[in-house]
């Protein structure tokens, strides 16, 4: 007899998550109200951005921080890295998308 099959996909454990990363690799994304949309355990910035565009490539991601990212259509976004020392992106507007096995967010960060 086979087994049902589940309408509602499993989220990944979080050593499935963080498996062969270290945690200073990942970061933390809120949205505009400063919600705590989820952490990615690896978020790396791309150099070819032009101008003021910013480029990340999220990987190895919670699946509701994957939904919330692949629906951001130029909304507010906050990425923080863990520790009093680590790296920051506030951006005025960022968009998301998927890109193969990691998303790509794209966005100019706000004047602070």
């Amino acid at each position: 007899m086979s087994s049902p099959i589940s309408a509602f996909p499993i989220a990944p454990s979080i050593s499935d998550v963080t498996d062969g990363v270290s945690p200073k690799d990942g970061a933390r994304f809120f949205d505009a109200k400063k919600r705590d949309r989820g952490w990615a355990a690896k978020v790396v910035r791309r150099t070819a951005a032009q101008g003021r565009l910013i480029v990340l490539d999220v990987t190895n991601l919670e699946a509701p921080l994957a939904s919330f990212l692949r629906t951001l259509d130029k909304g507010r976004l906050r990425v923080q890295r863990p520790g009093a020392a680590g790296e920051s992106y506030n951006f005025e507007w960022a968009s998301g998308y998927d890109n193969g096995g990691e998303i790509r967010v794209r966005g100019v960060l706000a004047d602070d």
